[in-house]
């Protein structure tokens, strides 16, 4: 099990310094597409662990191969691509996939069920389908991963095998609407967890990483 902080501000200064702190205590830092262009520098406080720039991209398959290619240089080792893309973009990836982690991903873990109907227009046919429909696009093309909320692990975990899961929507962060404890994603079997709010606006972040690193040993 791997924690990666989710560096969600919009001063790159305020990152920098977070990533600063936490880098000896953290098995990496994550961007999104307000902070990912600083993600060079934030390199810097990785030393070797994990940079995550999450930007979800889904556009036409060149513009999606360019900005790749420019996480890439910037250091980056997993990146984030929309699982709904069309087949043309995944091809373009796959000379990606020894070069930086892709990681799919279909179900926000800010969506509910009706959001899942709403939007993708799967209930119909189940998350299930919907989650093999989608790993399948993808890990055939190299993907590392898979995004998911620790809630769907049940049904991420045996489709996504020889792949990592990846769980946001860790602990008590607004917009999050199936979120778990860090406990609870261990226990459903995450190997990554992100975590963000829970982290950088306790009073003290470097205790707050002890104890749920000591939590999750307890659990072991």
């Amino acid at each position: 099990m791997k924690i990666i902080v989710a560096l969600d501000y919009t001063n790159p200064l305020d990152a920098l310094e977070m990533a600063a702190k936490l880098r000896h205590h953290v098995d990496g830092f994550k961007t999104n597409h307000t902070l990912w262009s600083q993600s060079v520098y934030i390199k810097d406080y990785t030393e070797g662990k994990e940079l995550f720039v999450d930007c979800k991209l889904w556009d036409t398959p060149n513009t999606v191969k360019q900005v790749v290619q420019k996480i890439v240089d910037k250091g980056a080792t997993m990146t984030t691509i929309c699982t709904h893309n069309n087949e043309a973009v995944f091809e373009e990836l796959e000379q990606f996939s020894d070069q930086i982690k892709l990681l799919g991903v279909t179900y926000l873990t800010s969506w509910s069920g009706s959001d899942l109907l709403d939007i993708l227009h799967y209930l119909p046919k189940g998350a299930d389908v919907m989650w093999r429909e989608n790993i399948e696009r993808v890990k055939k093309y190299g993907f590392s991963g898979m995004i998911c909320s620790p809630k769907d692990l049940a049904v991420v975990k045996p489709l996504a095998q020889d792949m990592i899961t990846v769980c946001p929507g860790i602990g008590s962060n607004k917009g999050q609407v199936r979120s778990v404890t860090a406990k609870q994603a261990i226990d459903l079997g995450a190997d990554y967890l992100v975590i963000g709010r829970t982290i950088t606006e306790s009073d003290d972040p470097i205790r707050t990483i002890e104890q749920i690193r000591e939590e999750l040993i307890n659990t072991l």
